[in-house]
């Protein structure tokens, strides 16, 4: 927090004089008033600009000061030139450091008004810059050395990597604190600069109330990415080794359908490969590679002994057995084939359907576009969105209309319609996928077994002299079958490891996810405080009765942490759309000292310039004073003409009223110097301008 002592500008005219003005503040509340056009808003810009915070009182690039500090100014019916101008505020923070903060406004002497010079306490005074790469990071970048006096840190976001995110800068968070007179009651935090900060001004609010959400929702974005990531990768994974193993038929159980975020590496630890055998049966990758090592051993102590022939019997018996087998294959393999054949028949049905509903959705859209429709065929749309009912009955069928045809809900029930086959779609040429690998293993089991029986043809007819042919052949089959069992089983430990790393990654996710969640529950209590205070404190400026009821601090996207209206079934309007001119001012008054009273980051200080200026009753505007003199921790600076006349409704009618802002003062029983400090810009009862003759 800071608080304002004093602002000070210097004007040095053409011919050597010294004009300017200087006034001091105190905690709490305190009065700058004075006629109208006296230079109240003049006053005020100047702690703007030493402040680096012009951009909260002008518009486009202009610095918001006045000509009379730059160019011209009259004082007593005479025109003076300005030569060289200065503004100078004098600063304390909540440590009881003293700054004189000192910017030039116009020199001829080319000195920079984006350098800034700063003393603190009775040190030198320091250069620092602004407007430049680096004025909010480097040493001496003055809104580097801003946010360390004020204690008002710039927040960021850490990324894992080390890189930073500036999330809100101080010209947007110091909107919070400053409200100028001509744009600055058209809107909550109506001047802020934009600076390509996404919902700047949602996060002014989570900032200045101290929510976790300001840095956390970044964070919660990054961890729905990395989420998503690595369940893409597992889904991937899974794919790429299912296509390997497919062409084995070997296949872990339900492994895609059983996978959710919380599967835990205890069980993926425990998934195993299994295949069905020709008879139907189911093994395991470790009883494939088992049996297939016996096998193999038997074999080689056969081949190795003396010559063995194996009988013409025997032959004949291996000879069926290899033709049932042959034959249960050949009968699964016309069955895969069929399920593909049935499953591409699926795959055209769904491409033609996703064609048709895009057909259909494009139609619709043109018509939507329309602003008036003049000739509406019903053949562009073959079926009602809502009952599915068919409209080709007459095709020709003609709607005549002037008015424009809403077809969003019909567009939005054809995208769904489309998005749910789309998933079909995919579905379905995954499984095509995996039975082209399906139809290769059985036929590269079907081509094995046709080798055999031509091998044991051949056996028939050999010498029984010679070792046998089939048996040679069958021990280096199961050789080659158990070294790619073998393969396939290392490649199945790392596949379970590469899943437990993911399952891991992603319970971690979920954990801090958790963790966010308990904060957003804090803030919800936070976010409770502030709107009874808000409520409060339109109750005590006078806003209507009738609407009071009604209002709440939105948690929608679109108007989140901001007062909104509830209107029955009605979306809930924002409350600048249901209030008055002069409601939705007391609305203003209300939210910026809810914000300065519930706040645990805020400049500690609030600037009304011309609160009452809108069609606000005396009786509110004394009320105002009241609360704001309350606040004897703060720091809050309102500029209200002495006297003027407002136009004000009461009981039906519309009438002006005069506003005397001694007589409000006198009204509210509050005491000078003791409840308000008050300066009035009037010198020797004349109505010049704040630009007075300044002592040498």
């Amino acid at each position: 927090m800071i608080k304002i002592h004093s602002i000070k500008a210097l004007v040095t005219e053409t011919e050597g004089g010294k004009f300017g003005f200087e006034y001091s503040f105190s905690s709490g509340l305190n009065i700058l008033s004075g006629d109208n056009s006296s230079g109240k808003s003049t006053v005020l810009s100047c702690i703007y600009y030493c402040l680096g915070m012009e951009q909260l009182a002008s518009y486009g690039n202009s610095d918001g000061l006045k000509e009379c500090l730059k160019t011209s100014f009259k004082y007593n019916n005479q025109n003076f030139n300005v030569f060289e101008s200065s503004a100078q505020l004098e600063i304390s923070n909540q440590d009881g450091e003293m700054a004189i903060i000192t910017r030039v406004i116009k020199s001829h002497y080319e000195e920079d008004p984006n350098l800034i010079n700063v003393q603190i306490n009775d040190g030198s005074p320091e250069e620092k810059f602004i407007h430049a790469a680096g004025d909010t990071d480097h040493s001496n970048g003055f809104y580097k050395w801003l946010s360390d006096f004020s204690k008002i840190p710039i927040p960021l976001f850490v990324d894992d990597d080390g890189t930073t995110q500036k999330i809100l800068y101080l010209q947007q968070i110091f909107a919070s604190s400053f409200v100028e007179q001509t744009k600055g009651w058209s809107d909550f935090f109506a001047q802020i600069p934009v600076f390509n900060t996404k919902k700047a001004k949602q996060k002014i609010v989570e900032y200045t109330l101290g929510l976790s959400g300001l840095i956390e929702e970044f964070e919660l974005d990054k961890l729905k990415q990395r989420e998503k990531e690595y369940k893409n990768v597992w889904t991937n994974t899974v794919e790429t080794f299912q296509t390997i193993t497919s062409y084995y038929n070997l296949i872990t159980a339900n492994l895609t359908e059983t996978f959710t975020a919380e599967l835990s590496p205890a069980k993926i630890a425990k998934l195993d490969l299994q295949t069905r055998d020709t008879k139907g049966n189911y093994s395991t990758l470790e009883q494939i590679i088992s049996e297939l090592n016996e096998k193999s051993r038997i074999l080689t102590i056969k081949n190795t002994l003396e010559i063995s022939k194996v009988t013409s019997d025997e032959i004949l018996s291996k000879q069926e057995e290899t033709s049932k087998k042959l034959a249960l294959l050949n009968k699964e393999l016309q069955k895969v084939n069929e399920q593909q054949v049935n499953e591409e028949i699926k795959i055209k049905n769904y491409l033609s359907t996703v064609d048709h509903l895009s057909r259909e959705i494009e139609a619709l859209e043109g018509i939507n576009k329309l602003n008036q429709l003049q000739s509406f065929h019903v053949g562009a749309v073959e079926n009602c969105p809502v009952c599915n009912s068919s409209l080709l009955t007459n095709p020709n069928i003609e709607l005549k209309n002037i008015d424009r045809v809403d077809g969003s809900k019909s567009i939005s029930f054809y995208k769904s319609e489309r998005s749910l086959y789309e998933s079909y779609l995919k579905s379905s040429q995954n499984l095509s996928e995996r039975f082209d690998k399906i139809v290769n293993y059985y036929q590269e089991k079907i081509g094995e077994l046709k080798n055999t029986l031509s091998i044991l043809d051949k056996e028939l007819l050999d010498d029984s002299r010679i070792p046998s042919r089939i048996s040679i052949d069958e021990e280096m089959r199961i050789k080659f079958e158990l070294e790619k069992m073998t393969k396939i089983r290392h490649q199945f430990k790392r596949f379970k490891t590469d899943l437990m790393q993911i399952s891991e990654k992603l319970a971690q996710i979920r954990a801090r996810k958790e963790v966010l969640k308990r904060h957003f529950e804090l803030d919800q209590k936070k976010i409770y405080d502030f709107k009874n205070q808000f409520i409060d404190y339109l109750d005590k400026f006078g806003y209507s009765k009738e609407i009071l009821s009604r209002i709440y601090i939105s948690q929608e996207e679109s108007n989140k942490l901001f007062p909104v209206v509830s209107v029955g079934t009605i979306t809930p309007q924002p409350i600048r759309l249901l209030s008055s001119a002069s409601d939705f001012i007391r609305a203003q008054w209300a939210f910026y000292m809810t914000l300065l009273v519930k706040a645990e980051l805020h400049l500690g200080i609030l600037i009304l310039d011309e609160p009452g200026q809108h069609a606000i009753a005396s009786a509110d505007l004394k009320q105002l004073l009241k609360e704001t003199s309350k606040n004897k921790n703060r720091q809050i600076l309102v500029a209200i003409s002495k006297e003027d006349k407002v136009t004000i409704s009461e009981n039906g009618q519309i009438k002006k009223v005069e506003v005397d802002l001694l007589n409000i003062l006198e009204e509210t029983k509050l005491v000078k110097d003791q409840d308000y400090k008050i300066n009035i810009i009037d010198s020797h009862n004349r109505k010049d301008k704040c630009i007075q003759p300044m002592q040498h």
